[in-house]
């Protein structure tokens, strides 16, 4: 089949499935057929009690639920804003549910085929007279960064399950259970690739928490972290039990557990940190007491952990600490000991239940990392890496995600590395002067403030193929941007009818998750009159301003937001996820 013509056969079904209008691109929600459950545990937020909150509290929790996987929500999108924003109307009186449920559900092989060529880019195919090349929505790859593919991924799929568990096997590799720890000098680019592509496929197919771990022990990439036998023993008793060598039975367990693993060794660096077996040190002769039976194996000490029962407590703590960071320990253990008595079985199960959870949802107020405030925001502002405004742009995983990045969006300069610590990501977000610096000057100067790299202006539209000099049909579905259509500087349809009032409510509510105090609308209403973007029409309707000319152009659209956003990262309360319920 022509592939432009499987591009739009697959559309079609993509259409049909969803019941409303996919995007492969970022940040698209359509997902296919869908068999999963909402989570409906007595501490998580059902679809009925999220029904209970306010339609701007049902917006917020929306964007804190879907930033954590770096996601968010269009205000246009959420809500029916041909009805204005006065009473705001939800377009989907499901859509809490349908979030848990997309998360939950793979793409077929056709979609994942499709999205694999979008993210990626497709070559024309010189045997045909068409063009069919598609470009990819991410560029820039480096060998030496694999992790940069993980992340082209969960920012490019649609909400599903393959989008998930990218996402989770990125999180994952940036705690203290799976970093690679690149920053070691026992480590390299290969330990990345080889963390990431074993728990993501681990995660994909189903595999319990046990039987991840319990693959993972002895796993080339553990022992380059760990790098001796007893040191090994000593960080699977800390990292996936929580027991540390606090008394004189944990050190003897850590002693006898390195006895048991005694024949295995890290090579040096000139054979390349490999695992080494002795020949000369055998197996199973002598046993040793760890915990409460004996091990003679490394083997056997890797079961005697993977069996005990602090293993799900410790690794559902471990995620939490990140998602409830702030909180007291009394609601962060109340927390993993609701999740752990549901028993889970997977990564997903803990997860989800963490993600969906009250505690997180409606109680918790933290700092957001930047990967979340960044992502969020994009993805509420209806961003696509085709905007071709630097420096988030199809350039993105580079300027932010590369080590060696020296953009002011690049993670590294916020203490916020991926796959770099030995200990992973701390489970709070370093807010120290320079790291917090670096944090407010590249999400204030290249993302609130660079409105053309999401207003639509600089998106491409219908006419850049269908106007070229070999015409085509576009090879991806055209998406508009905050406020523009495609390519242009014409207000959306879904923002057309809109007062400045609303327009401005539509800012606050995609950069905060509320509206704009009264204080604040009577300024910025004021402030819009003076600087002559906003007008008053012949109903005495504040509005936005229009120009005359062949295209009726409301082009001061993005300028009245970028002065409203330069007000809002003033604000502490941008920087942090805020309580529903005080």
């Amino acid at each position: 089949m022509h592939y432009l013509t499987l591009v739009k056969t697959l559309f079609m079904s993509l259409v049909v499935l969803s019941g409303c209008t996919p995007d492969p691109g970022l940040p698209s929600d359509g997902s296919s057929r869908s068999t999963a459950k909402p989570i409906t545990y007595s501490f998580t937020l059902t679809q009925s009690e999220f029904d209970q909150l306010s339609p701007e509290d049902q917006y917020m929790v929306v964007n804190k639920a879907m930033s954590t996987f770096m996601r968010g929500m269009p205000a246009d999108e959420f809500f029916d804003t041909s009805q204005g924003l006065v009473s705001p109307v939800v377009r989907d009186v499901s859509s809490w549910t349908r979030l848990q449920t997309q998360l939950q559900t793979p793409l077929t092989s056709e979609e994942l085929l499709l999205n694999e060529q979008l993210v990626f880019g497709f070559p024309d195919d010189p045997e045909t007279t068409e063009d069919d090349s598609i470009p990819a929505l991410f560029t820039s790859f480096d060998d030496n960064q694999p992790h940069q593919i993980y992340v082209a991924r969960f920012l490019g799929y649609p909400l599903s399950h393959d989008q998930f568990s990218h996402w989770m096997a990125y999180f994952l590799a940036n705690t203290i259970m799976f970093s690679p720890a690149y920053e070691m000098e026992s480590t390299d680019h290969q330990d990345i690739s080889r963390t990431l592509g074993y728990l993501q496929t681990h995660i994909d197919s189903g595999s319990s928490v046990q039987t991840v771990i319990r693959g993972w022990l002895h796993n080339l990439s553990r022992w380059r972290v760990s790098r001796s036998a007893e040191n090994h023993a000593l960080e699977m008793l800390e990292l996936y039990l929580g027991i540390f060598n606090d008394s004189e039975e944990e050190q003897q367990n850590t002693i006898n557990g390195g006895k048991a693993c005694a024949p295995w060794s890290l090579t040096d660096a000139s054979d390349n940190y490999q695992l080494d077996k002795d020949p000369l040190i055998v197996e199973g002769v002598k046993a040793y007491r760890v915990f409460d039976q004996y091990v003679s194996t490394c083997d056997e000490l890797y079961d005697a952990v993977v069996g005990h029962p602090n293993l799900m407590p410790r690794v559902t703590e471990v995620i939490v600490n990140y998602f409830l960071d702030g909180s007291s320990a009394e609601i962060k253990n109340s927390l993993i000991s609701d999740i752990v008595r549901t028993g889970p079985q997977t990564f997903d199960d803990i997860f989800l239940s963490v993600i969906f959870s009250e505690a997180f949802l409606l109680y918790s107020e933290r700092p957001k990392t930047f990967e979340e405030n960044a992502f969020g925001f994009l993805g509420a502002m209806s961003w696509s890496p085709r905007s071709r405004q630097w420096p988030i742009d199809h350039r993105t995983l580079q300027t932010v995600f590369h080590r060696n990045s020296s953009a002011s969006v690049a993670l590294r300069a916020k203490g916020w590395a991926p796959m770099e610590y030995k200990i992973g990501r701390t489970p709070f977000v370093p807010l120290d002067v320079l790291s917090f610096a670096s944090y407010h000057k590249g999400i204030r100067e290249s993302i609130l403030l660079n409105t053309r790299a999401w207003d639509g202006e600089r998106y491409p539209e219908e006419s850049d193929f269908t106007e070229a000099a070999e015409p085509r049909d576009a090879p991806f579905e055209i998406k508009h941007g905050a406020f523009y259509q495609a390519g242009t500087e014409n207000l959306k349809q879904t923002l057309e009818d809109l007062t400045a009032e609303e327009m401005i409510d539509y800012i606050f509510l995609s950069a905060l998750g509320r509206r704009a105090t009264e204080d604040e609308m009577d300024t910025w209403i004021a402030e819009g009159l003076e600087r002559y973007m906003v007008e008053v029409d012949e109903d005495g309707n504040n509005i936005m301003r229009k120009t005359n000319g062949d295209r009726f152009w409301e082009y001061y659209t993005d300028d009245y937001a970028e002065i409203i956003l330069d007000y809002i990262t003033r604000l502490p309360e941008f920087y942090y996820y805020r309580a529903v319920t005080q």
